[in-house]
């Protein structure tokens, strides 16, 4: 018995990921049958997973809980402040996320007003459509933190790779490199050692190093244009792991390399 429980002292804490598929058939329907019960728990867990995706506006929205304690001391008006500002931090995440919200709270109460009824679920359906692309990009994008940062500490295994030019000032052109060798592509011929040629490439670009066959790339944006891999942006600063024979591509995607 003592065994059993120093296992569960020394298990690892699981990471508890948000919900990105949630079903707006299934919100309404349960929430007619419990009689709007499954409405509140289903906003709960909702503000719970927005205040984890929009962490950075150092806003921290309240539960349910304390939701329904407020409204009954406004007479119901702190309901509608308490749903605009979830929409509105919804909304402005958007440019942090690269991904398209399409509403914002007046929006979202224009539906309301515009069209009684059918309005409300027209603007939750859309609503709750934003926050599964939201809870999607944060969960990838927290799995690349995670993954890329033990990639130095393996064994780099042989064989070289190579950066192909497929559009832009290097087309055609092929750089090797060995394992665990990093280059940096930029348009400063005194600080990169892959000079691309171009207005909207910056100083230093990107930091690319090759990690071995097994092990594909890592690749540092380091611009204010950006770095898109596979037609995603990677973040900015972070060492991303991209896996071989991925497309690398610049700022306006004028310049794009192979990664093979």
């Amino acid at each position: 018995m003592p065994a059993k429980q120093g296992n569960r002292m020394d298990s690892k804490p699981r990471i508890q990921l948000l919900k990105q598929k949630r079903s707006f058939l299934q919100y309404i329907l349960l929430s007619v049958v419990t009689c709007s019960l499954y409405h509140y728990w289903f906003m709960d867990s909702l503000v719970k997973d927005v205040n984890a995706i929009c962490k950075k506006d150092g806003q921290d929205t309240v539960g349910v809980g304390r939701m329904i304690g407020f409204s009954i001391l406004t007479f119901g008006v702190y309901q509608y402040l308490w749903l605009a500002e979830i929409v509105d931090r919804v909304y402005d995440s958007a440019d942090e996320y690269d991904v398209e919200i399409r509403q914002d709270s007046e929006s979202f109460f224009i539906w309301m007003i515009l069209v009684p009824f059918i309005g409300y679920f027209i603007a939750m359906h859309r609503f709750v459509s934003d926050v599964n692309q939201l809870a999607a990009e944060y969960e990838k994008r927290r799995h690349f933190v995670k993954c890329t940062s033990p990639i130095t500490q393996r064994s780099l295994s042989s064989g070289r790779g190579t950066l192909i030019g497929l559009v832009g000032s290097l087309a055609g052109q092929t750089i090797e490199l060995k394992p665990g060798q990093r280059i940096k592509i930029g348009r400063s011929a005194a600080e990169a050692s892959v000079i691309v040629n171009s207005e909207k490439i910056s100083r230093v670009h990107c930091l690319v190093q090759y990690n071995g066959n097994q092990l594909g790339y890592t690749v540092t944006d380091l611009s204010r244009n950006g770095v898109v891999v596979n037609g995603k942006r990677i973040l900015y600063s972070v060492p991303t792991y991209v896996p071989s024979e991925s497309v690398l591509s610049l700022a306006d995607g004028a310049n794009k390399f192979q990664l093979t």
